[in-house]
């Protein structure tokens, strides 16, 4: 699959940057990651940089294509709860990290996404919204209840509640899942941070798929939202995904994919396994830089 990706990682009016973002490609398999670190919690860029770290790591070292990528998704999101948590513990609770997040892995001509919180995944086709992922909060409960408009959860008072995000309590996150097995060309992913959305019309979100530069059309966007949210701007995160083109796997690779099936989710836990005891072996070496990434 042959893609054009653009990301933008703005500030906003905020003094530091808690949200982090990652692609990644490798053997014909993209995986995007986006963190908002929750700004309500001490240690928020911490949460989402751990979060982004562990699923790039994770990623790197399983065999692809993924058969099973929702097995994927919820043993890397549990993995990066657990050493987010472990992060809280080794602090002696003088930080509480958390984070949401939003995730998306594209292989042949099928995408697979998870998510947890507030942060999005939309799917754009033919200038509509084709999929939208659901927030987990207490004002999207409230609109799904029918006790209030679209319009309402804007605005209203608990807007920032989250009822689900990874790290806080030991508890798994409840994660939410979708997939889309037929992609065309043209299809348009955007996976951002409610700084993002929540600050632009989603018409105008829409339109992305009428503009022939990708970049320059999510950099318009994110400064609306700068201008739109102003002067109480949150960090503004998104990255945007445009399928170019669809290209046939070799008989050769589709033979190694059918003996990889078996053992795929064997080879999934061996590396949360390792990923998740490296980063506990290493931690303190770690750089939190809330500037990085």
């Amino acid at each position: 699959m042959e893609l054009d990706i653009t990301q933008i990682n703005r500030l906003g009016n905020r003094e530091t940057n808690e949200d982090r973002l990652v692609v990644v490609s490798r053997e014909q398999s993209t995986l995007v990651v986006v963190a908002d670190g929750m700004g309500g919690h001490r240690g928020g860029d911490i949460a989402a940089q751990l979060f982004v770290d562990t699923l790039e790591n994770i990623f790197r070292r399983v065999p692809l294509p993924l058969s099973n990528p929702k097995t994927f998704l919820k043993k890397a999101i549990d993995a990066a709860h657990k050493t987010i948590c472990e992060e809280r513990k080794n602090n002696k609770s003088t930080i509480d990290p958390r984070t949401t997040c939003v995730i998306c892995i594209l292989q042949g001509n099928s995408a697979s996404w998870a998510h947890v919180g507030d942060s999005r995944l939309y799917l754009l086709r033919n200038n509509k919204i084709l999929a939208r992922t659901i927030d987990h909060s207490y004002v999207e409960e409230l609109f799904r209840q029918g006790l209030i408009s679209e319009a309402d959860m804007l605005t209203h008072p608990k807007r920032s509640y989250l009822t689900q995000c990874v790290g806080g309590v030991e508890q798994k996150p409840n994660i939410s899942y979708g997939t889309m097995e037929s992609l065309k060309e043209q299809d348009t992913f955007i996976l951002c941070s409610d700084g993002f959305w929540t600050a632009i019309d989603e018409q105008a979100l829409c339109d992305i798929n009428e503009q022939a530069d990708l970049s320059s059309a999510v950099n318009q966007l994110a400064t609306m939202a700068e201008s739109n949210s102003y002067p109480q701007s949150d960090n503004i995160s998104a990255v945007a995904l445009r399928v170019i083109s669809f290209s046939e796997g070799t008989p050769q690779q589709e033979s190694k994919q059918s003996n990889e099936k078996s053992t795929q989710a064997d080879n999934v836990d061996h590396a949360v396994a390792a990923i998740t005891q490296a980063l506990e072996d290493y931690q303190n070496e770690m750089d939190y830089d809330p500037d990085t990434k």
